[in-house]
């Protein structure tokens, strides 16, 4: 992995030479300062990772993308640096919990929230009260258990208790009536962090599988009132220190990006694991109680349908193209950071660094150098190691 010293600049060696010479395996490291924490979300990189990179690699008030925004790890990181960014993801409660956590609420907003959870303990308190039926609100008609669960998704009757149910049917119908975009999505953000913990899915397990023996699950306004106040609190702390640059958040598809022409000052991004990580199927709770189908969304993502013979093949061909929208994005000279595992799938590992390597280069991307993190223990689930691999745009 040594820097070919021939496509540098001195410049560029000093820069890379202090980029190596780092502990990237960060092994206490605080991964959920500020709002990184607010929402589990499988396989996202951890940010100090894009925070020394965005250093690194851009200025102040310069145009940072991800083009797999996920969570949101790289803009979180941008805007405390002083840095405009957009985020494009074809998920959309990526791209929710992405404008979220880049988000910095008012006092105003808070105290929203807040007399919004007030109004809301009082409804379920009404429920539990009469846990038979579901009470929508003082001028809405009372509808009994069935009638509710014909407006949910078919699916979530099956994956939690009908208490649970009740609760957080209430909870999403309340958030509903809110008008005020910021503060709904804020507690709708809340309100999707907690769909796991309290439903009958089998603990310890990436995937989601129904425990028969699941054991009750109450007191559900509570843990979300609970994950509310955190996320106040992380916000505050993000708040302090954010910067007034631009996060946009754009539900898009990366091989389409719908931005102009060397408009990018860098690039830094956690692209998919081809077909290791099922983020739909990971997410379709979350999915199913906002409106979305994780079938629908599987077939976009670039690695969907993994159970697909022709899986391998499709990824590729759909990676080209986004790293091809990436370069046709980036201003010349720019750099792009990519950060990305080597999965196995169908019984193989595959060398995604390599492959991501040889097709950048091929597209007209200069590759500049490879570092590796994970000597020392599991970083990344089943793989052993990361690669961040560093381009520039020739």
């Amino acid at each position: 992995m040594s820097v070919i010293t021939e496509s540098l600049s001195q410049a560029e060696l000093v820069k890379i030479g202090k980029l190596c010479a780092l502990d990237w395996e960060l092994e206490n490291a605080n991964t959920k300062y500020y709002t990184h924490g607010y929402h589990p979300y499988s396989s996202k990189y951890i940010p100090q990772i894009p925070n020394q990179l965005i250093s690194t690699f851009s200025e102040t008030n310069d145009l940072i993308l991800d083009p797999f925004v996920g969570s949101g790890t790289t803009l979180i990181e941008s805007k405390v640096l002083g840095r405009n960014a957009i985020g494009i993801d074809i998920n959309p409660l990526a791209c929710l919990i992405s404008r979220v956590k880049t988000t910095v609420i008012s006092k105003t907003t808070v105290r929203e929230i807040r007399n919004f959870l007030t109004l809301l303990q009082d409804d379920v308190a009404h429920i539990r009260g009469n846990i038979t039926l579901f009470n929508y609100g003082n001028k809405r008609p009372i509808l009994d258990y069935q009638s509710l669960t014909d407006n949910l998704h078919h699916n979530i009757p099956k994956w939690y208790h009908k208490n649970v149910v009740y609760e957080l049917a209430t909870i999403k119908n309340n958030i509903e009536t809110i008008e005020q975009n910021e503060t709904r999505d804020f507690l709708l953000v809340a309100f999707s962090s907690i769909l796991r913990t309290v439903s009958n899915a089998t603990s310890g397990f990436g995937n989601l599988m129904i425990n028969k023996k699941a054991p009750p699950k109450n007191r559900i306004f509570e843990k979300f009132s609970v994950g509310v106040e955190n996320m106040i609190q992380d916000m505050y702390d993000f708040g302090k220190e954010a910067t007034n640059c631009r996060a946009t958040i754009v539900n898009r598809d990366s091989r389409n990006l719908g931005l102009g022409d060397e408009t990018i000052d860098f690039i830094c991004t956690h692209p998919p694991y081809m077909a290791a990580v099922p983020y739909a199927e990971y997410q379709k709770l979350s999915l199913w109680w906002l409106g979305y189908d994780q079938c629908d969304l599987d077939k976009s993502l670039i690695g969907g349908r993994r159970s697909r013979s022709d899986t391998p093949e499709r990824f590729f061909h759909d990676m080209t193209i986004s790293l091809s929208e990436m370069k046709r994005v980036l201003r010349k000279k720019g750099y792009c950071c990519i950060v990305i595992g080597n999965p196995v799938y169908l019984g193989k590992t595959w060398k995604l660094n390599e492959i991501i390597k040889e097709t950048c280069t091929d597209i007209g991307f200069t590759f500049l150098k490879e570092i590796s993190r994970g000597k020392y223990h599991s970083t990344v689930g089943k793989m052993k190691e990361e690669f961040i691999l560093i381009f520039r745009n020739d």
